[in-house]
């Protein structure tokens, strides 16, 4: 009768390493995706997962202005004007009125002390609506454009 040859202990030994390596990668692996389940459910409310979501949290930025006084000068050129006028949000659109001060060549200019904010403003040049030629920064608002000044 032929002779049954049995494993050797070296191949006991290598068999039972790669049982635990196995055993042990599972289990790893197991655990990791529990971490990552959980941490993905747990980051919803840090960053959500849905575009709704996002859109929801969404909140307009805020500036944080400065509340020192500063003066900021507003002028025009208008040459052959009588009369220039700020109107203003923060003179009551000229039931306050503020005129400017004339200067050569149809130059008209005026300081005003303002706090940190946006203030609406245009110019009336002879009892005629003008927009600031050298400020860019224009809204509509109720069917008028205006001019926006930001102080900082």
């Amino acid at each position: 009768m032929p002779k049954i040859k049995r494993p050797g202990a070296l191949f006991v030994l290598f068999v039972l390493l790669i049982a635990i390596v196995l055993t042990w990668f599972f289990a790893a692996s197991e655990d990791y995706y529990d971490y990552a389940a959980d941490t993905i459910e747990s980051s919803a409310s840090v960053a959500p997962l849905n575009k709704e979501s996002l859109l929801a949290r969404m909140q307009p930025v805020r500036h944080n202005y400065d509340t020192e006084v500063k003066y900021r000068k507003f002028y025009i050129t208008a040459p052959g004007a009588k009369k220039v006028e700020l109107l203003a949000d923060f003179n009551r659109w000229g039931k306050d009125p503020i005129v400017l001060k004339p200067y050569r060549k149809g130059y008209f200019e005026t300081s005003v002390a303002l706090t940190g904010g946006e203030y609406k403003y245009v110019f009336s040049v002879d009892g005629k609506e003008v927009l600031d030629p050298t400020n860019l920064d224009r809204r509509e608002v109720d069917g008028h454009e205006i001019c926006i000044k930001t102080v900082k």
